[in-house]
């Protein structure tokens, strides 16, 4: 079999996994929808929730934990890490001859797209309109601010809010990474990624910096951004990979 059979192979494969992930889209927003419900209907989970890591005396003591910060400075460090070679990977350089199978430029493309668009712009946005104050600045667990239940627009928080959060954004961002693997290890990525990202996530809980439903909410916006965008990114490959062809032909 010649190359070129080989990549009409590959990317008959790839088209067939991209289209079984367009029909994602509405179990997504239907997901995004349930759980948003659950936390609108009992918002007192929330604060059940954080009253399990917060003392009267000490406040949110977790926050001094030195293996925990440590462990949240990991997760905001590395997103940075993965737009940098990602953006590295998309340069043309003498150095992509030598990898026997380089990563497609749409895929690279859809996953600084969905860091810059989730993570990035989305978060910011949510948190600018909906104004919801953090667990450890609400009166009941020391501070000034009013308890507000998730997407209730309010004033309660002027900037850098709550909801949603935004380190649980990008820790669900790691997930997309799975369409770099091959599909046989990708439940296998999914799992061993997703409880660390889970952990990362359920950190800022600990820390008093956002609510539960602050990071499950996030995880599910994120989830359903990432399928939408997915979906026009794989529909769109061809075109998008011959640009980038053409680019690095011209170098």
């Amino acid at each position: 079999m010649s190359v070129t059979d080989l990549n009409h192979v590959q990317k008959a494969i790839s088209k067939t996994a991209d289209d079984k992930t367009c029909h994602l889209l509405p179990q997504a927003l239907i997901l995004l929808g349930f759980v948003s419900l659950i936390f609108a209907a009992m918002p007192e989970l929330d604060l059940i929730v954080s009253r399990f890591f917060w003392e009267p005396a000490a406040g949110f003591d977790f926050n001094e934990n030195s293996f925990l910060v440590a462990f949240r400075d990991t997760n905001r460090f590395l997103p940075w890490i993965v737009i940098g070679i990602a953006a590295a990977l998309l340069i043309p350089n003498p150095f992509l001859r030598h990898l026997k199978n380089p990563p497609a430029p749409h895929k690279l493309v859809f996953l600084i797209t969905f860091f810059a668009a989730g993570p990035g712009f989305g978060v910011h946005l949510i948190k600018m309109l909906v104004g919801r104050a953090r667990p450890r600045a609400l009166e009941e667990f020391g501070g000034s601010a009013l308890f507000t239940p998730p997407w209730e627009l309010t004033d309660q928080c002027a900037r850098n809010c709550s909801f949603i959060s935004g380190e649980a954004a990008s820790a669900f961002a790691l997930l997309t990474l799975v369409v770099f693997i091959r599909p046989k290890y990708s439940t296998l990525y999914l799992g061993a990624v997703g409880i660390v990202a889970a952990a990362f996530s359920l950190n800022r809980v600990v820390f008093g910096a956002h609510f539960l439903s602050d990071v499950v909410i996030a995880w599910n916006v994120m989830f359903a951004l990432a399928v939408l965008l997915w979906r026009s990114f794989s529909r769109n490959a061809p075109q998008i990979d011959a640009i980038f062809a053409r680019e690095s032909r011209l170098t």
